[in-house]
């Protein structure tokens, strides 16, 4: 529910009863009970009435920026199915870590997953104009 529907927490799972039962007892035995959860619940309920399908929108943000990553010298882009862009930086001769500090220093959050490998995620609070701005920071950090 956070990323894709904008909610500040939460997931949802879905199962048979018996499953359910299963994962509340083990959600309890690793500290996962929470007390006045309506809030956050409340929180779930209007992300999936108010923003399922807009959804579609950081699908499309997320082509847009695998896009122009892939058009962009030294980065290689993974096949993008939803609204998470998972690219390599090995031949820009910065680590993952490195591309993301100084994009961070850009205004550009992305984070890294491996010693070159870089995750994007877009969401309701990224619009296609961030997108540009976006490329044109990694493509001003590599030129």
């Amino acid at each position: 529910l956070s990323k894709g529907l904008g909610c500040p927490v939460g997931a949802v799972l879905a199962g048979s009863n018996e499953f359910i039962e299963k994962a509340w007892r083990w959600k309890h035995q690793f500290g996962g009970a929470m007390r006045q959860a309506g809030i956050i619940a409340a929180a779930g309920i209007f992300a999936l009435q108010h923003n399922v399908e807009r959804i579609a929108e950081d699908h499309a943000a997320a082509q847009q920026l695998a896009a122009g990553l892939a058009n962009t010298l030294g980065i290689e882009v993974e096949p993008v199915e939803t609204n998470i862009v998972f690219f390599d930086v090995s031949k820009t001769n910065l680590d993952a870590r490195q591309f993301t500090a100084h994009l961070a220093k850009l205004g550009v959050r992305v984070g890294p997953c491996g010693p070159t490998r870089v995750r994007a995620v877009t969401h309701l609070d990224v619009t296609m104009q961030d997108i540009d701005s976006a490329l044109t920071a990694i493509q001003n950090l590599i030129s």
